[in-house]
């Protein structure tokens, strides 16, 4: 009987073990990635994996300002309606229970522990078999959402303590990421700053690499637009476009505010002809916008364009990244030459 008591001790041993190295791992894959996006996606993966779970999903603030945790894009197996917004307001009963006590929750637990129904609105919806709060220093960072097991079996309590434990560790990846994200990025367009555009640029001037494109624009005519319509109106512009170059990119492209209205973008692994296409589809997406302009009495409708530089890193000719800079910057001088609203080539 002892030596049965004895062998079960030994397992349960060697599986805190287990569990104790694993956290080490995810903690060093989390905290040497200050990508905020690749931290997220990374967060979902290791909790899918780790809980053998079908759906995972994470409500984060959108913004540094933001009073509410929406449903973040890359959830995974989760079916959400587009019409419904995803949201739980921070300052809901909820939340404050999360915060007061941090551990893995059941939605039945949850139903149990959460007064106001309407609280729960977005749960209740996309029906997670486990909710996992993300506390740092007492402060929510987000929650994790799981579906169903692959296994079909309750989460033990082992699991839970195992999962609050990498939720613990992935509180602080976020909080460091998006500290770093709000370092390096304009608040107001949410593109990168220029420090980060020549430190990318920087990285990528190796002739063993594939080369990168250089996208430089400037939004036409937008003194004229500030000068009529206000500055207010013309950061309603910058926003929007902005939006547009952000939303045309992939994760591994770059997007920076140069300075005033004028913006650059860096696509790697890609051809000239594709790059070309990128920044034809932006112009074209820009033309299109329409903006309403109804102050002092009016209701205008505002249309703007921009102009496109595009240059491609050759080792012959770019030595540092002011040179590519300013191949693009003569490619986007033609383009406004020419007429503006075009993309044109740098040779």
């Amino acid at each position: 009987m002892n030596s049965l008591n004895n062998k079960e001790l030994i397992q349960k041993y060697e599986a805190r073990i287990n569990d104790l190295e694993s956290l080490i791992e995810i903690s060093k894959s989390l905290s040497s990635n200050l990508h905020y996006s690749s931290v997220l996606d990374s967060i979902l993966l290791t909790c899918m994996g780790r809980a053998r779970v079908l759906k995972a999903g994470l409500f984060i603030k959108p913004d540094i300002d933001s009073n509410e945790f929406s449903l973040y894009r890359n959830y995974e197996g989760f079916n959400p309606d587009r019409k419904i917004q995803y949201t739980i307001s921070e300052d809901s009963e909820m939340i404050e229970t999360f915060k007061n006590n941090p551990q893995c929750y059941t939605m039945p637990e949850l139903l149990g522990a959460v007064k106001n129904i309407s609280d729960l609105k977005s749960f209740t919806i996309l029906e997670p078999t486990l909710i996992i709060p993300l506390i740092n220093r007492a402060n929510l960072q987000g929650l994790i959402v799981l579906g169903e097991r692959i296994i079909n079996e309750p989460f033990l309590e082992d699991e839970k303590d195992f999962l609050i434990n990498v939720a613990g560790m992935a509180a602080i990846a976020i909080d460091n990421s998006f500290l770093f994200e709000i370092s390096t990025t304009d608040m107001m367009t949410k593109l990168k700053l220029k420090h980060v555009l020549y430190q990318t640029m920087k990285q990528n001037f190796d002739p063993e690499l594939p080369p990168i494109s250089l996208l430089m624009m400037d939004i036409d005519h937008f003194k004229n637009l500030n000068d009529t319509y206000g500055h207010s109106f013309g950061d309603i512009v910058l926003k929007k476009v902005a939006s547009i170059l952000i939303s045309s990119l992939r994760l591994e492209d770059l997007a920076a505010r140069y300075g005033g209205e004028e913006f650059v973008i860096i696509l790697k692994k890609m051809t000239v002809e594709d790059a070309e296409l990128v920044a034809e589809r932006i112009r074209k997406r820009i033309e299109s916008l329409e903006f309403i302009y109804t102050e002092k009495c009016k209701n205008e409708i505002v249309k703007t364009t921009i102009s496109i530089g595009i240059a491609r890193y050759n080792s012959i000719l770019d030595f540092v990244p002011e040179d590519l800079i300013k191949r693009a910057d003569v490619a986007l001088y033609n383009a406004k030459e020419g007429g503006r609203n075009r993309v044109e080539m740098a040779p």
